[in-house]
């Protein structure tokens, strides 16, 4: 898997936890639990996202299992126009995305 897939996953569970689920922060700590992708994998995706400047988030000095500290407290509006527009998603991520159903790699979540 890809960077940018792997961006799109990330973004697809930081909009399942901030807005399905109404979570007022997300960190590396869920990150790590959720995906049990390793520290450089989070962090390339992590990176992707946050260039974009599609994320509201902070970050503290250390890592977690070589992944950096962040947390996301918020998505962007364009990070959520992202995700609620299929075609732009694609664009950017490479494959397609059902809100009704969200599905990582890892495992599956429905809404």
């Amino acid at each position: 898997m890809g960077v940018q897939k792997d961006a799109g996953e990330l973004l697809l569970f930081f909009y399942d936890m901030l807005v399905n689920k109404g979570e007022s922060t997300v960190g590396t700590q869920e990150v790590l639990t959720e995906t049990n992708w390793d520290g450089k994998r989070i962090n390339f995706a992590y990176n992707y996202l946050n260039d974009l400047g599609i994320l509201k988030s902070g970050g503290g000095c250390g890592n977690i299992k070589s992944a950096q500290i962040f947390f996301v407290m918020r998505l962007l509006p364009n990070g959520i126009n992202i995700i609620e527009n299929q075609p732009e998603f694609k664009r950017n991520f490479g494959f397609e995305v059902n809100l009704g159903l969200i599905k990582f790699s890892w495992g599956l979540s429905e809404k």
